[in-house]
């Protein structure tokens, strides 16, 4: 079944490419395409793992056709700007102040944000420091005031910044750099650094700076230094001292989910979609509306028969309400990022900004749910993309 899976999403890319339905880092073409590479890398796994299920191969089959046709349709119905390919690469609003504004704030408070956490895990051990961050960052109290906002912030500038360059000024992008690296240090956190990475090539492939192949040659570089930022945090078994080996490393991280996957059941919950709209129950509670249930974000580990706890962009929407729920938020997903994609051709300065960032999540729909579940961040991110993006902001106080 595998087999036949892979064949459609390939024929369904080759498809999109034949009409010329958008590009590779459209909404359709980075889902049919994320897929496709994962399936082609199972016939290469040599039994490490156990067999995909067939709940996985259901869940594919609704998620990958409703989002990319309804992504499709909203990209194509939403109105359009006479000259799409001068419009998407014209010069992007910017509101200067605020941007210096918020990077001297970066700058400043980002290693107090570090200093901060290195300060509480010292306090009990120093040795294996960055296997303690981790841990820390998993189950610690890490509630910094207003620094908790620094790993979202620090990517909406870099955001801005890699868009504008050369007229922002190399150093202030290479800080910028800097200062997300401070912030995955300080959560031992690799996706902070991959988003980096990411937003990197897609900005350059879209002004035209790089190809295909360089994304490809630059993927496998991430692979290796993910693997050597594992291995610097890991501790080994007492038990067994075994490491992580570099194929276990590629099984656990890039193809255990979608096996994973197989396992999740049903939540119990009588909570109605308690790990779908857990932001708003989190809200909610938080605002005293009510004692709601707020499901913990960290997942329990499965064996598959390596540990894993991470179950593929699916599984908050199959532990709610099973298929019909994989297939309404794969059209909530297709209408966002049609919607977004559509801003971006359109010209528009945060549409280009949000549908970068919205890119790496759909990269990540093989890993784990990143939209929903994140709500939180994603509005912080349009926030601090449109106080930096608009060149006036007026506040008038009316006098009664």
């Amino acid at each position: 079944m595998s087999i036949v899976t892979l064949i459609s999403l390939i024929l369904l890319m080759a498809a999109f490419v034949y009409f010329k339905i958008g590009d590779l880092f459209s909404p359709w073409m980075l889902t049919a395409g994320i897929w496709a590479a994962i399936l082609f890398l199972f016939q290469f796994e040599q039994g490490l793992l156990d067999p995909l299920s067939n709940q996985f191969f259901i869940s594919l089959w609704i998620w990958v056709p409703i989002l990319s046709l309804s992504s499709i349709l909203t990209y194509h119905v939403l109105p359009k700007v006479s000259n799409e390919q001068l419009a998407s690469v014209r010069e992007m609003t910017f509101n200067p102040r605020m941007f210096n504004l918020l990077f001297t704030l970066s700058v400043i408070f980002t290693p107090v944000y570090l200093y901060q956490i290195l300060k509480v895990v010292t306090m009990f051990d120093t040795t294996d420091l960055l296997y303690n961050i981790r841990i820390y960052a998993i189950y610690g109290n890490q509630d910094f005031g207003i620094l908790k906002y620094l790993q979202i912030l620090n990517q909406a500038l870099y955001i801005v910044a890699i868009w504008r360059y050369p007229k922002t000024p190399l150093w202030q992008v290479l800080m910028l750099v800097f200062c997300n690296l401070l912030c995955t240090l300080a959560i031992m956190e690799k996706g902070i650094m991959f988003n980096v990475i990411f937003i990197t090539l897609f900005v350059l492939y879209k002004k035209g700076h790089i190809r295909i192949r360089t994304i490809g040659l630059t993927g496998i570089l991430i692979i290796l230094a993910f693997f050597a930022i594992n291995s610097m945090r890991e501790i080994q078994s007492e038990d067994t001292g075994q490491e992580t080996t570099f194929l276990d490393f590629f099984a656990i991280y890039i193809l255990s989910p979608a096996v994973a996957f197989g396992k999740v059941t049903e939540n119990l919950s009588t909570q109605f979609g308690s790990r779908s709209f857990e932001f708003f129950y989190a809200v909610f509670s938080k605002l005293g509306l009510g004692r709601f249930e707020v499901e913990q974000k960290l997942q329990e580990f499965v064996w598959v028969p390596l540990p894993t706890n991470v179950y593929t962009v699916f599984q908050p929407f199959y532990q709610d309400f099973q298929y019909k729920g994989i297939a309404f938020f794969a059209l909530i997903y297709g209408l966002i990022t049609g919607y977004l994609y559509r801003l971006f051709h359109n010209g528009s300065t945060l549409g280009r900004c949000l549908y970068t960032y919205i890119s790496v999540l759909l990269i990540l729909q093989f890993y784990q749910e990143n939209l929903i579940l994140s709500t939180s961040m994603f509005i912080q991110l349009t926030f601090f993309l449109f106080l930096v993006t608009q060149q006036y902001i007026n506040i008038t106080i009316r006098h009664g």
